[in-house]
């Protein structure tokens, strides 16, 4: 018992320390240090996940935020009281209701909501209308039918880039939001920077490795991160999950016909895989440009909240792998995936996508 109270407290003083070094990290990068350190503590329950005391200088954050939610969501709330600190401290708003205007520009400052916990736009309506006609398309794609499940793809796919075009060329009104994709690690394999290149580049998300961190394991390390519309960040999370899983799935069958021993082409052949996959989606958007004048040319809106979040985004690329059999097997594995199971039904963590037979 006695072991178990030290391990709870010396984990408790790691994330005290981690919530003053993000602390001071937003109020260099977001307020130029304009802020006073604060007495930062922990607070039991649920009903408050955060706290701004500004008679005691004092921000708590939740102990069962921490143990539940993900970093990034309680650097929401950090952020979300550091804006009462800075709208009292810093704007002079004391005697201002506590969500006020004063509040609202620290908000704006510190790139969170106004809002007491973190939420996805309310802008669901047409989203929502879309996901439904989308499902019911890929519903289609399970069609023993190789050309009949293709020609739904195709036609999901189409329906989602008129979607998006119709947006920007109006101008229409939309709830942009973030979310976190995948495990938390301190180094991420080759393969995995294929992952996000693909759901930018075909799947109308901003993507960003973000610096986080896993309270429960006190460890550093970064998470792939989208940014877009709900209907966007819905689809992209669905083939990233499909591409996840399905690549496990794909490994173990092809090391089964080689006969291979040990995990050393496994990386070359992820890659391989997921470049495939890249190339056959390239054939795909080109006919859609050509065929009906289709031509994507991004998002302003989404770009300006992208920037808006991330004001000092740095671009580092990775190395690549070499070319080996099972890399050039992984590329022609991959042209010939197909979607076979409708969105959101998933099954043994496929994420609804199977290869083509």
């Amino acid at each position: 018992m006695k072991e178990e109270q030290e391990l709870k407290a010396g984990l408790q003083r790691a994330w005290m320390r981690k919530l003053r070094q993000w602390w001071e990290r937003y109020n260099r990068e977001y307020l130029d240090g304009a802020l006073k350190p604060p007495l930062i503590r922990l607070g039991e329950g649920m009903e408050q996940l955060g706290l701004w005391e500004g008679r005691r200088r004092r921000l708590t954050i939740s102990v069962k935020h921490l143990q539940e939610h993900p970093w990034l969501e309680v650097m929401e709330t950090l952020r979300h009281e550091m804006a009462h600190q800075y709208a009292q401290e810093v704007l002079g708003a004391k005697a201002e209701v506590p969500h006020g205007p004063a509040f609202k520009q620290a908000c704006q400052r510190l790139r969170c909501s106004p809002r007491a916990r973190y939420q996805e736009g309310d802008e669901r309506a047409e989203d929502e209308r879309v996901l439904r006609v989308l499902k019911k398309v890929l519903s289609l794609a399970s069609s023993p039918n190789e050309h009949e499940a293709q020609a739904a793809v195709n036609k999901a796919r189409r329906l989602l880039l008129e979607y998006n075009l119709d947006i920007v060329e109006l101008d229409r009104e939309r709830g942009f939001a973030c979310r976190s994709l995948g495990p938390v690690r301190a180094r991420h394999a080759s393969h995995e920077m294929w992952l996000p290149m693909i759901l930018h580049e075909f799947f109308f998300v901003e993507v960003l490795w973000s610096p986080t961190y896993e309270p429960l394991l006190d460890r550093e390390g970064t998470v792939l991160q989208i940014y877009g519309t709900p209907a966007n960040l819905d689809m992209a999370e669905y083939v990233y999950g499909f591409l996840s899983g399905l690549l496990e799935q794909l490994w173990t069958g092809y090391k089964e016909r080689q006969e291979l021993r040990g995990e050393r082409q496994r990386q070359p052949y992820y890659v391989g895989v997921l470049q495939g996959v890249c190339g056959a989606l390239r054939e795909q958007e080109e006919q859609l440009h050509a065929g009906q004048a289709l031509v994507w040319k991004g998002d302003p809106r989404l770009q300006e909240y992208y920037r808006y979040l991330n004001p000092r985004v740095r671009v580092r690329r990775g190395g690549g792998v070499a070319a080996t059999p099972a890399y050039q097997d992984g590329m022609e594995e991959g042209r010939r995936v197909r979607i076979h199971r409708p969105l959101h039904e998933r099954r043994d963590g496929v994420g609804g996508f199977l290869p083509a037979p």
